[in-house]
């Protein structure tokens, strides 16, 4: 697990973990997931789906929409890099509503174990 791990921080430039468990991935943003109860890749994936999709597609950090839209392309382009897909802001915006904040489990793992079939998420 500690390998897979250092994987997602890779993808993640200046990300780290806590005391409490959590793998910051911006400090700018607040953008985490708690590790504490990942055993594996799917684990992770299923956290980055569920907690991460949100200040992709909705996230203000600054005052400037210009900014914000540069830090949400950041984030996006990390996402994408770790979980090898090629996601837009429209499709992260699907996923967060349909699985975002851990809204669903049983979806976001039929999601995952469908190769990310976003056809999945608009039909539910």
């Amino acid at each position: 697990m500690t390998i897979e791990v250092f994987k997602l921080m890779r993808c993640f430039p200046g990300s780290f973990l806590n005391s409490n468990g959590e793998c910051i991935l911006s400090l700018k943003g607040n953008v985490y997931i708690n590790i504490l109860d990942c055993v594996d890749e799917f684990d992770i994936e299923m956290k980055l789906l569920q907690w991460c999709s949100r200040p992709i597609a909705k996230g203000e950090f600054y005052v400037r929409p210009k900014q914000n839209t540069r830090y949400r392309e950041y984030l996006l382009n990390c996402f994408n890099k770790y979980m090898k897909t090629n996601f837009n802001f429209e499709d992260m915006e699907l996923i967060y509503d349909k699985l975002g904040n851990g809204i669903n489990p049983k979806l976001t793992n039929i999601f995952i174990a469908n190769d990310y079939d976003m056809n999945l998420l608009k039909e539910s």
